[in-house]
């Protein structure tokens, strides 16, 4: 049965639907927020009409709509026990945390023990699952009561909101935007073909070095893609290991894609004839309309990698072999202390400059901290998302003025403008910080309208209270148990080079190919390669050129790693078909030196400062024959590309202050 957001995807004109599902693989992100704007519109109506019927006002009820919004936003279990169980402990949580809010009157013990919330939160958030969700609305649910100071007869009013958005969430979970597993992935692979679509156009137009950073994006948003449909086959019936056909054509359509982007950066030669480009325009079409693919030669690698994706994503899960298979064992939780303390001091000290600004509004200060400190491992990484926040809530206090001005007062039009500024917040909460801030900022800005209580002044001091919570976060990053960006992205560096040997080892057994640890072992290669990317993220917004052109460096060896060894699996799967054909004595010397290499680079303390030596081999074309031959390139590939990176991240006189901050 077709779901409410099928059918309305479904609605949109082709070119409107095509964009939307390029834009936004396996429509996550649309999901996410759609939940929380029905959830929110559903909760609006129960409680209009409970308070109708008993004469209560909403205010009432107020905390369930923080429950409802963040039980859709934050729980995204396929599995409905899983869903519901975190939905009761979000709920639960948020009541608590109001409840005893609301108990504090005397502002130092309230201040004390929301410090102390924050504190535990953040520690307990580092074990996963339902902490994480029940955390964040806590902290929430807790400011909400320091807000309202709600009497305490009427706080089973509030219980009763927390009921009703714990219901409404899950009326919203379970049957107006349900969980499918299976339309996800088709949403990722249509979206894998748009995305590819684009690389093809942009590879027929490629004319030098002008059109590089086109084609570098546009390669990047391919592997964004694969890496989204490869990680929703854990949610598929079977888990991951009873989809192999399905991840390896994955990757196989990502090689075909990282070769040819790759082999034009090197050289922009590579398509030289008209009919090629002819050829890619025809592909890139085809792709997009979903018309048939076109078999002519230079394509032809292109269209079975395609049609073989398409052919797998139609087959069953083989559950016999996901049972035969033992999962891997889940990492054993190190939480350290320092992720509890660092939020802590930094709520204490935006509580003292928040009090001093607004003794009313303070707690735009705390909730900048908390979510500020929310996944942030790093100095550079605080920093950057401080400026995040604060741009963003820049750029929406000077939306939402204009906004307010042309509602003139229209109390209707401003609360059926929320639930859009609702949906939007949640489209951006993992994707963009800064839009996140922005939306936020405009929907407080529609509640304070609606209330009758909106003012310039107001947003004037939302804004400051905004800069202190992100400057105590700045403050107690830098000088708190403080990490820098250097000694992150090592760390991450680390956990990447341990993965490539699994993959190594996995892809050179001494027995027979195990395909499905294989599988895994290149899963987890792809999410050791995104954390340190994400630890690399804040060089991005340092306005210092040493800054950005460090991060592009490693970035470039960041793909070349991620394609070589892509390239490696690939190679051994295909021996692996070919009947157990065996590497050649070349391809097995080739991944002895890089296990070598891994080893010397993983020794603690070791600075890579070799100069780099252009011995890399060149990536392969689309149509590659002998699978030996291009183990032993790939294997040299990786070793090139992982000591250039290791240089940059270690050799300080390559390192920019931004890195080393």
């Amino acid at each position: 049965m077709p779901t409410l957001l099928t059918l309305v995807v479904n609605a949109l004109p082709p070119h409107a639907r095509r964009r939307l599902v390029r834009t936004d693989p396996g429509m996550l992100r649309t999901a996410r927020g759609a939940r929380a704007m029905f959830a929110f519109v559903l909760t609006l109506a129960c409680v209009f009409l409970m308070g109708q019927a008993l004469g209560v006002p909403i205010a009432a009820f107020l905390i369930a709509f923080p429950v409802t919004v963040f039980c859709c936003a934050t729980i995204s279990d396929d599995e409905v026990r899983a869903r519901i169980g975190n939905i009761v402990a979000l709920s639960a949580s948020a009541g608590a945390m109001f409840t005893l809010s609301a108990l504090l009157h005397g502002a130092v013990i309230n201040h004390l023990v929301f410090v102390a919330v924050i504190g535990l939160a953040a520690y307990m958030r580092q074990y996963g699952g339902a902490w994480i969700p029940a955390g964040l609305a806590g902290n929430v649910s807790y400011f909400f009561g320091s807000f309202l100071k709600p009497d305490m007869a009427t706080l089973h009013w509030q219980w009763a909101g927390v009921a009703i958005g714990a219901a409404s969430a899950l009326i919203v979970h379970q049957l107006v935007v349900p969980h499918r597993p299976w339309r996800r992935m088709r949403w990722s692979v249509g979206s894998i073909r748009m995305r590819m679509s684009d690389l093809l156009v942009t590879a027929a137009d490629f004319r030098g070095t002008r059109d590089l950073p086109r084609l570098r994006r546009d390669l990047a948003r391919v592997a964004s893609a694969v890496t989204i449909a490869e990680t929703e086959l854990e949610n598929l019936p079977g888990g991951r290991l009873a989809h192999r056909p399905l991840a390896e054509a994955l990757i196989a359509t990502l090689v075909l894609a990282e070769r040819l982007a790759l082999q034009l950066q090197r050289d922009s030669t590579t398509i030289s004839s008209n009919k090629m480009r002819h050829d890619l325009t025809e592909m890139a079409s085809a792709l997009t309309h979903y018309t048939p693919l076109p078999d002519d030669a230079d394509v032809t690698s292109i269209a079975s990698a395609i049609a073989e994706l398409e052919r797998t994503l139609r087959l069953s899960p083989d559950l016999a072999a996901a049972k035969g298979h033992a999962a891997p064992s889940k990492a054993r939780v190190e939480a350290q202390l320092r992720f509890g303390i660092q939020p802590a001091a930094a709520a204490a000290l935006a509580i003292v400059g928040g009090v001093m600004l607004s003794p009313d509004r303070w707690y735009w200060a705390v909730i900048t901290v908390f979510v500020m400190f929310t996944g942030t491992y790093s100095r550079g990484q605080a920093l950057a998302k401080s400026l995040k926040r604060t741009l963003g809530t820049l750029a929406g206090i000077l939306v939402a003025m204009a906004l307010v001005w042309l509602l003139g007062g229209n109390i209707q039009l401003a609360l059926a403008l929320m639930p859009v500024a609702i949906f939007f917040i949640f489209y951006a909460f993992v994707q963009s910080y800064t839009w996140m801030a922005f939306w936020i900022t405009v929907t407080v800005a529609l509640l304070f309208s609606v209330m009758g209580r909106f003012s310039d002044t107001l947003m004037l001091l939302r804004l400051e209270e905004t800069a202190i919570g992100a400057l105590a976060g700045i403050l107690v990053a830098a000088l708190v148990l403080p990490k820098s960006t250097a000694a992150h992205a090592r760390e991450q560096f680390n956990a990447l080079l341990e993965a490539t040997a699994s993959v190594l080892k996995a892809a050179m057994p001494d027995g027979p190919l195990d395909r499905l640890q294989l599988t895994a072992a290149v899963h987890d290669f792809e999410a050791k390669l995104a954390s340190l990317r994400d630890a690399l993220e804040p060089l991005r917004f340092i306005p210092l050129g040493r800054a950005s052109g460090q991060r592009d460096n490693i970035s470039r060896q960041l793909v070349l790693t991620s394609y070589w060894v892509h390239e490696i699996a690939l190679a051994v799967r295909h021996m692996d078909s070919a009947g157990g054909e065996h590497a050649t004595n070349h391809a097995v010397a080739a991944a002895a030196s890089l296990q070598d290499v891994i080893g010397r680079l993983r020794k603690p303390g070791h600075d890579e400062l070799s100069p780099d030596i252009d011995d890399a081999p060149t990536p392969l074309p689309l149509d590659t024959g002998n699978s030996s031959t291009t183990l032993t390139s790939a294997c040299l590939g990786v070793s090139t590309a992982l000591k250039s990176t290791a240089r940059h991240i270690t050799d300080r006189t390559l390192q920019s202050r931004a890195f080393r901050f």
